[in-house]
């Protein structure tokens, strides 16, 4: 296949996806993400069930269009850090990086969340991705070992304050500024999670 046919096929690939994307987003809208169908998906998006198969591989997986894409980015920004930069500097400029992206595309961003927080389906769904996230961050931080347990509390801590912040930024239909969010919300973190900072002092367990 030449350099050209290959480019138009990635392209029609591309637009096939964005009609999925669109089609279910219009579709969960409308009538909530239960009560559409992948049929109706694919209808609405003039192609086949078996096509949207191959885009995608459940109904709740286009309702996270961006899921993957997102992680993939975060595994490369990562890839790109600067030399003798620490690990948590790298994770926070990456996930600033990606909360610049959410910016650029926040109506779709905003909408796609709504649908989800109206689907008892998607929040269990939602969950089991954040969890992802977590397991991610956590790698990231251990720079391909395998993560101590310092370094999974403090993935979910740095997750847990970002999924905080965006709630804020999605009731707020995201027209605040996510990236200066973000930055606050690491510098709020900066304290508690700096490497070698004393334990807070709180009371010893008993023992019988």
């Amino acid at each position: 296949m030449s350099q050209s046919a290959t480019g138009r096929h990635a392209r029609r690939r591309q637009q096939t996806r964005d009609a999925l994307v669109a089609a279910a987003r219009a579709l969960f809208e409308a009538r909530g993400f239960e009560r559409v169908r992948v049929e109706d998906i694919a209808a609405a998006a003039g192609v086949g069930r078996r096509t949207f198969f191959r885009y995608f591989a459940s109904k709740e997986e286009v309702a996270f269009p961006e899921h993957r894409r997102r992680l993939d980015r975060f595994g490369a920004l990562m890839q790109e850090r600067l030399p003798g930069e620490p690990p948590m500097i790298a994770v926070q400029r990456a996930l600033v990086a990606l909360g610049a992206h959410l910016m650029a595309t926040r109506d779709e961003v905003v909408a796609q969340q709504a649908i989800v927080d109206a689907s008892p389906t998607l929040i269990a769904g939602d969950r089991a991705r954040d969890r992802e996230w977590d397991d991610a961050v956590a790698a990231a931080l251990a720079g391909g070992a395998s993560p101590t347990t310092r370094q999974r509390v403090t993935a979910g801590a740095m997750m847990g304050a970002i999924r905080s912040t965006l709630r804020v930024w999605f009731e707020g239909q995201g027209r605040e500024d996510l990236v200066r969010m973000g930055l606050e919300t690491f510098a709020l973190l900066a304290d508690g999670l700096a490497p070698g900072r004393a334990r807070a002092q709180g009371p010893r367990p008993t023992t019988t």
